[in-house]
């Protein structure tokens, strides 16, 4: 999206369609989405992870903070690029509709279900007949399968289409991934990478610069995702959300395949993306006849549903079982006693075979062959991409297929200029005065035509200066797919002749390593006249750094001399004031900050504004009603993940698996039954949604006791991805309306009819008329809906009581008494909690998560203790759900999405403290309060009679600074690095120094052009994606600089003995 809005870029795409493509705008794309995302890497690792990395985080903190990150990214690319969708097309010729490859196809038609034929009806295939040639005609029934080949006509071969732009994305990203791997096997670095992956210390112990080649993987890492999604982005329209939507599939790759090995991710890849498309035709086939039309929907969890069956099979994923198998190879093969015939090598030395290295390999030299295969296969790929790349541009000779559609053009540059000369000047350009946009405001009406032509102008100049870098990028393609091949095979054929000769001598030595040596001494010799200015630049290193090491002690003496009158000094730690010692991680100490923290935020949600109205006390009650609501969903939720994560070490990222089947449990059990559900009262629903979701939770711990804890999260949340697509799929998890709408609704709701009615609900009034006199009883005489009692005059109710009693004007909400239900219901599972950890089977499990070896050797049975941790905080989460489907009166799988649930508590318990159910309740309030909070900003955006319309236009004025005046902000970072300089606080200068890279490049590349075309209605902060932002910044702060959280953990401390008993003690016994 940036290099569509840069002036370096637009003159090309914008251009008219020729029907020639311009491989240096792909070319450019390609390298500048590597560069820059690699840049962001780089960012991103030294903001983030080398700080956790020098604190030791375990995996797991990683893929949370991991989790911030694609949340402040998502943000950021809302916020600056907008929620529309784009297409990015480097050159507008990538869609022209005859620039595609017209593949011969025979195809393979399955019949799935019933195949039977209605009698006197007939089925016409799609195979032809060889003699009648017209398509063959059956009763009966339809055959299983068919294959055929030929067209509708039964004359013209079957093709597919497949059209250049969508055959780039598999190209440029497989050529990446084998680099990738030819980095990582075949150099220095990637050895190193290596290296370092496996273990850190050791790789630092042998010489190995760790944090470099840390910060190397993360530019490479990142460069890769950014050029895989530019060259994926010409596919499809997208938005911010595309990226997002393939976080999950992305993590199903990963596991797939083992985290670790690119040769499981690139197999791993392959059969996500198999599933996947073969998922779609196989799930029509079989929805249709059983009248499930939406079954399409499914094929978006078929990969997960194949994650979690092969790592039921292989816990370790594909890779692991490949490296495995590639260990007993190498056992066997050094077994064996026999040395490989050295006459064998030498025959496939001398034979064609020799220039792919097959006698390497028989000769057992794998990483030489390997070499070998690359150089020889590797020339021939380039020189038929060259080929491809000249036929099909502006190279001398070449004529696509628009230009031989045209008669009388010869050459694709002809097909643009008119000429037969093969040159290319200013005056060739397409643009016309019809391209060019209106003038801006500021230019006085007089001088409109100066200023058309002069833009005109630039244009024409731009475009030739591009076209003529692409004329001698082609020539440079051109010419180096010529001489590479066949030169680089015949190259190494020679080499492998040599090595022949040497096989049959018994020679071992390596017949390249002479010139080998000689490029190593011109290296090093070339190193040595670089040495000096090594040494000088070391020189002045050591005099900067000098700097702030004098000006460093200055600062911190300032700063000790006023932090000294508000220091406490030390703490003796030997007497039992636990208070004093452990401060939050003493049990007062944290009940303490518990009651600070709540009467914070029960301050905000007091301040909590609506606007000024009728009925504004009303408002006031039924929105802290709605929050506190809210507060019960998610600390219920909160609690759930802390018993899995927080107290038994099982990381949990599907906890909206439980809430979901909560949720659609008590909807379907509760709803009508006929709209599709079974009419039950709502407590048994509920018990029963409890149950299931606990059943759930038990068996969930047994197929998945062998999986590592990241695995294991990965599993969770898949299952999460499951339930919400059936719920769009599956027409059996559908009740309350007549149709085939997607969702639950229309189910009971507890207490909803004696809240409005009371506890003798009225009948209706009888009907008038003739339908009263010929209508049955059940048609005369119905109960009130709570509806009709709510809107009823002069009837007594608890909503009219407590309306009145609250000075309401109307009856209280519903939701007043749902806050009631679920306060109580938080207050109860906590009580119930903090009781069970209290016993023996809390500290089992807080046994099991410090380490699962020592708690078994000690006689428990960590998989059943597992087993119903997951069990008991399923039934929690699954009361959540039932409490979140109340509310909503009526959802849809859209609740369910993981940043509107699941990413949300995990911010909750990790702002919270794990282990903490205290500190549950506050990380859940805090989400929550900021939830309402945007949602008031987002109200007061529109108006300025609405609350906090104030505060919104600040942050309007703050983003359109940030946007607009990327030169000020950067003097802002670049001070904030100086000072980190001079302080030596290296995170204020990395982040000074980042900051001002990032400004500088918006300054420089996005124009106006790109402000202009994203903000068409004016220059506003989307307030809904600034609170993602918050979100995931709170993320990250948590972890990075109170990673216990505000409430951490209370361990279980005995009282320590008073000194002055322990000496007495020693004196009476010592008489």
């Amino acid at each position: 999206m940036v290099m569509v809005w840069v002036d370096q870029f637009y003159p090309l795409a914008s251009a008219p369609r020729d029907g020639v493509l311009v491989w240096s705008l792909l070319l450019w794309t390609i390298i500048g989405a590597f560069v820059l995302t690699g840049i962001a890497g780089i960012v991103i690792d030294r903001l983030v992870y080398r700080g956790f990395r020098q604190k030791n985080a375990s995996p797991q903190v990683m893929m949370i903070a991991s989790l911030g990150i694609a949340l402040i990214l998502r943000a950021l690319v809302y916020l600056r690029f907008g929620a529309g969708k784009k297409m990015f097309e480097p050159d507008a010729d990538w869609r022209v509709p005859s620039l595609r490859w017209d593949i011969p196809t025979t195809k393979l038609r399955f019949y799935l279900g019933d195949r039977s034929i209605d009698e006197g009806s007939t089925y016409t295939l799609n195979s032809c007949d060889a003699e009648g040639g017209e398509r063959i005609v059956v009763e009966g029934s339809k055959p299983l399968f068919e294959t055929y080949d030929l067209a509708t006509n039964c004359v013209d071969q079957a093709t597919t289409g497949y059209a250049y732009y969508k055959g780039a994305m598999p190209a440029v990203i497989f050529i990446s991934v084998i680099l990738l791997l030819i980095l990582l096997n075949k150099t220095r670095l990637g050895r190193r990478m290596r290296a370092v992956a496996d273990n850190p210390d050791l790789a630092a112990s042998s010489g190995i610069n760790v944090e470099n080649v840390q910060m190397t993987s993360a530019f490479l890492s990142a460069g890769l995702s950014g050029m895989g999604g530019a060259i994926f982005a010409m596919t499809l329209r997208f938005t911010p959300e595309t990226a997002f939507s393939l976080l999950l599939p992305s993590f199903a790759v990963i596991v797939l395949g083992t985290i670790g090995s690119i040769p499981g991710a690139i197999i791993g890849s392959l059969i996500v993306g198999f599933v996947r498309a073969l998922s779609s035709p196989v799930l029509i086939g079989i929805g249709q006849p059983l009248g499930r039309s939406n079954y399409t929907a499914l094929d978006g969890v078929m990969p997960y549903i194949f994650l979690i069956a092969i790592l039921m099979i292989m816990p370790e994923g594909i890779g692991d079982a490949y490296e495995k198998w590639k260990v007993n190879r190498l056992r066997k093969r050094a077994e064996q006693v026999s040395a490989p015939s050295k006459k064998t090598g030498a025959v496939l030395a001398f034979l064609p075979t020799g220039m792919f290295g097959l006698h390497n390999m028989q000769q057992r030299k794998e990483s030489r062959g390997q070499s070998m295969m690359i150089a020889s296969v590797g020339a021939y790929v380039f020189h038929r991409i060259s080929n491809f790349i000249g036929a099909n541009s502006f190279s001398e000779g070449a004529c696509s297929q628009t230009c031989q559609d045209n008669e009388g053009v010869s050459s694709n540059l002809e097909l643009v200029t008119g000429r037969t000369d093969g040159t290319l000047v200013i005056a060739d350009s397409p643009f016309t005065e019809a391209n060019i946009d209106s003038p801006p405001s500021d230019v006085a009406p007089y001088l409109h035509e100066s200023w058309a032509a002069e833009h005109l102008q630039s244009m024409n100049e731009k475009w030739y200066d591009l076209m003529s870098g692409e004329l001698i990028l082609l020539d440079i393609i051109s010419t180096l797919g010529d001489i590479i091949w066949p030169a680089l095979p015949l190259l190494v054929w020679l080499v492998a002749i040599v090595e022949g000769v040497y096989l049959l001598q018994g020679r071992d030595d390596d017949p390249l390593r002479p010139i080998i040596s000689k490029f190593e001494d011109a290296t090093s010799s070339t190193g040595t006249g670089f040495s000096g200015l090594t040494i000088s630049m070391k020189q002045l290193g050591t005099h900067l750094d000098s700097i702030p090491k004098k000006v460093g002690p200055i600062i911190d003496s300032l700063t000790d001399n006023l932090r000294r009158p508000f220091s406490r000094g030390e703490v003796d730690r030997s007497g039992g004031d636990h208070l004093a010692i452990y401060g939050r991680e003493s049990p007062k100490g944290s009940w303490i900050m518990f009651g600070v923290f709540m009467f914070i935020l029960l301050l905000f949600l007091a301040w909590l504004p609506v606007a000024e109205q009728d009925g504004m006390r009303f408002i006031k009650v039924l929105q802290v009603s709605n929050v506190l609501v809210t507060l019960s969903i998610f600390a219920l939720m909160a609690f759930s993940l802390n018993l899995h994560t927080g107290v038994t070490g099982m990381v949990n990222f599907g906890v909206i698996f439980f809430v979901g089947i909560g949720s659609i449990v008590v909807g379907i059990l509760s709803a009508p039954s006929e709209l599709h559900g079974y009419d039950w009262p709502v407590i048994p629903a509920t018990i029963v949604a409890i149950l299931v979701a606990a059943l759930a939770g038990w068996m969930l711990a047994y197929p998945t006791a062998r999986l590592r804890m990241d695995y294991f999260a990965i599993v969770t949340i898949s299952l999460g991805e499951i339930v919400r697509v059936l719920l769009a799929g599956e027409p059996l998890l559908r009740a309350g309306s007549w149709g085939s709408s997607i969702g639950i609704s229309r189910y009971t709701l507890p207490g909803e009819s004696w809240w409005f009615c009371g506890s003798d609900v009225p009948n209706k009034a009888p009907l008038a008329g003739l339908d009263a006199t010929l209508g049955t009883a059940d048609d005369i005489i119905q109960r009130m809906e709570p509806s009709d009692c709510r809107e009823a005059v002069d009837l007594s109710s608890p909503a009219v009581s407590i309306g009145d009693l609250m000075n309401l004007g109307e009856p209280a909400p519903y939701m007043l008494l749902l806050a009631v239900i679920g306060i109580l219901s938080t207050i109860f599972v906590w009580w119930l909690l903090d009781t069970i950890l209290a016993s023996p089977w809390g500290r089992i499990l807080r046994a099991i998560r410090e380490d699962e070896e020592v708690a078994q050797h000690h006689g428990h049975d960590v998989l059943t203790h597992k087993a119903a941790s997951l069990a008991l905080g399923a039934a929690i989460a699954g009361f959540a759900g039932a409490l979140w489907a109340w509310k909503l009166t009526g959802f849809q799988p859209n609740h369910m999405m993981p940043a509107r649930s699941t990413f949300l508590v995990w911010a909750a318990f990790i702002v919270g403290g794990a282990a903490n159910n205290r500190g549950m309740v506050v990380g859940a309030f805090i989400i929550v309060l900021m939830e309402f909070v945007f949602n008031v900003l987002v109200a007061g955006q529109g108006s300025s009679d609405l609350p906090l319309h104030t505060t919104a236009g600040h942050i309007d004025s703050l983003f359109e600074w940030l946007v607009v005046d990327s030169w000020e902000v950067v003097n802002i970072f670049l001070v904030l690095a100086l000072l980190g300089w001079l302080t030596n606080r290296a995170g204020l200068r990395e982040v000074g120094f980042a900051g001002a890279v990032t400004f500088t490049f918006t300054g420089l590349m996005m124009g106006q052009r790109s402000i202009d075309e994203t903000f068409s209605g004016g220059l506003q902060a989307d307030m809904a994606y600034v609170k993602v932002l918050l979100i995931g910044f709170l993320i990250l702060f948590s972890l990075k600089f109170n990673p216990k959280g505000l409430l951490p953990e209370v361990p279980s401390r005995p009282d320590r003995p008073q000194a002055a008993e322990a000496g007495g003690e020693g004196g009476d016994s010592s008489e």
